[in-house]
């Protein structure tokens, strides 16, 4: 629950920074996606990396 919480706290995070510097609704929506995509399975992703 709390990497749900933290992934949706740092996308929303990502994405405002990206839309202060861009303007861009589709790098907005990229780069907060991405970014909560990797906190979410940031766990599996290093399991598999190490």
């Amino acid at each position: 629950m709390i990497r749900l919480l933290l992934g949706l706290l740092l996308g929303a995070a990502g994405a405002a920074v990206t839309w202060a510097v861009t303007d861009d609704p589709g790098w907005t929506t990229a780069i907060g996606l991405a970014v909560a995509v990797s906190v979410w399975l940031g766990r599996l992703i290093l399991d598999d990396l190490l």
